[in-house]
């Protein structure tokens, strides 16, 4: 029964990578000729016409981001780096300085605590999950709210805890259950950008290595915290 949840799983896993890899040409196909009408069509546009334009580059620009984090969202697992112990503070050096512009921007803070040892696990991978958890903690605030997060590494006997402490939006939570689903959004576009995946391929990396994911909340406007563990020992 596990070899056949396993190939059955793997063959899941191919679909969704060549579905969403095949979507995507036609999806450049529809932005290319948009781009084609506008460039010909020039000043001969109405503004209800270059509106109408607009929706349909910004719908399509969007459906290629839900395709390519499908696409993301399909590789964990396969299309990565392989698991080996690595050194959980270069990584997380590594994260922050994809970060530096964002925190630029923002004025944000990231404080950086506890234990950060080595640990089994794909690098790729460990870089996109504490990627995209910090990311979320630094873009989900109030307007006017300057970003303040703080990442905390717990290593015990026989697993690592990370805790992503932040002072943004916070989440109700009668949505908690909700928060990890794929393509799962509480927040308009008109308030955030975004997909609604990564928090679903953060639990996909996680559960990946044999760990668990969870929020903590009290509700909107306390903020969050982001628990992730991970075994210490190699499976």
């Amino acid at each position: 029964m596990q070899q056949e949840l396993t190939r059955s799983n793997q063959e899941l896993e191919q679909f969704a990578y060549a579905v969403s890899h095949d979507l995507r040409q036609p999806l450049r196909m529809v932005n290319s000729y948009l781009q084609l009408l506008t460039r010909e069509l020039g000043n001969d546009l109405s503004d209800d016409a270059q509106e109408m334009i607009h929706f349909a580059r910004d719908g399509a620009e969007r459906m290629d981001n839900m395709i390519l984090g499908t696409l993301d969202y399909s590789r964990v697992g396969r299309k990565t780096s392989p698991m080996e112990w690595v050194d959980s503070r270069a990584v997380l050096d590594d994260v922050m300085g994809f970060l530096k512009p964002m925190l630029t921007e923002s004025g944000g803070h990231v404080h950086i605590e506890g234990d950060w040892p080595k640990v089994y696990a794909s690098r790729d991978e460990l870089t996109r999950l504490l990627q995209n958890l910090l990311d979320n903690a630094l873009k989900y605030v109030e307007k006017g709210t300057t970003p303040d997060v703080t990442i905390t590494g717990h290593q015990q006997t026989s697993e690592w805890q990370v805790d992503v402490k932040d002072n943004g939006i916070g989440i109700a939570p009668e949505q908690h259950d909700r928060l990890f689903g794929v393509f799962t959004r509480l927040q308009p576009r008109s308030r955030f950008e975004g997909t609604g995946i990564g928090l679903a391929i953060c639990k996909r990396i996680v559960e990946h290595h044999d760990g668990a994911i969870s929020v903590s909340s009290t509700g909107e406007g306390d903020g969050s915290c982001f628990t992730f563990t991970l075994p210490l020992t190699q499976a």
